[in-house]
Parts: C-alpha cells; structure tokens; sequence
C-alpha cells in the first residue's frame, strides 16, 4: 500500500530527488531513523478511502528535543490534493500530537519545493533555520527548518 503510494508521488520524488522513488521505498520509510532513535519513536499515519492508502504521515516522536514532534513526510495521492484533506490530514496528526504533551511539531522542506512551504506557512508553520544546500539524491538543495507550536488543552 505504502509502495503504491510513494509511486503515485513520483513527482515529489523528482522534485526532491531528482529519480522515481525507488523499489524498496516504503521498507525504507519504516527502517529510516535519526541518530539516537529507535523504531519505537517512529509514527506512520495512514489516511485511507475504503481501503485505499491516499495519504500518510511519518513522524518522530521528541525529535530533535523532548518538547517537539518532528513530521519526516506527509504525502497525499494527487487526485485527492486541492480538496482540504492535507489540512484534514495535518490537523488530525496535531490532535493526537497535543495529546501527547508535545509543544511544538518542526518539518523541513527543500527550497524547491515552493507549494509544500506555501501550504505549510498556511498551516501557521514559520521558518525558523535555512541550513546550508544538502545532497538529496542526485539534486542538492537548501532546506527550511520549520515550526508550530500546538495548541495546549490545559
């Protein structure tokens, strides 16, 4: 399901990548963590229409500090893209966050990738860092660090 999907992305891939994403990509999605991070601290999310996988999100939990939930990705098939379930999708995932005594969730976006950093300071998210070009694939861009603090239910 989780493959299918990352196929019905390819042009995020190409985006960021500069390729199609590769044959193992949903193994590698649960396997890829950071430093100091176990798959214990790993959320992968899914948004589904019947049985169909149409959009998910992978997250770190207290990443990079205790305070902060860290989204790796959130994809959404294209066909389902301008109808809100994005904001849906994101608006749910902060829910269930808030819940978790979490303060803030951070994200980074490649520069290139103009309508992920417009839908996601539509969200209320702020650059925080641009960090120095890095090696993706076989393009290199910079990348925004981005943040949001959730909202608190005391």
């Amino acid at each position: 399901m989780l493959q299918s999907l990352y196929e019905q992305c390819t042009e995020f891939a190409l985006l960021t990548d500069g390729q199609s994403p590769p044959s193992t990509a949903a193994r590698d999605e649960f396997e890829a963590l950071p430093d100091g991070k176990t798959t214990q601290d790993k959320y992968i999310f899914g948004l589904f229409d019947k049985n169909d996988l149409i959009g998910m999100i992978e997250s770190i939990r207290h990443y990079p500090d205790n305070q902060t939930w860290w989204l790796g990705l959130m994809m959404l098939s294209p066909e389902q893209r301008g109808k809100g379930l994005g904001s849906e999708l994101y608006q749910a995932f902060e829910t269930w966050v808030t819940a978790q005594e979490i303060k803030q969730v951070s994200l980074s976006v490649v520069e290139a990738n103009k309508l992920g950093l417009q839908f996601w300071k539509s969200l209320g998210f702020e650059v925080v860092k641009k960090m120095e070009p890095q090696q993706f694939g076989n393009k290199t861009h910079a990348v925004y660090v981005m943040s949001r603090p959730v909202a608190t239910t005391a």
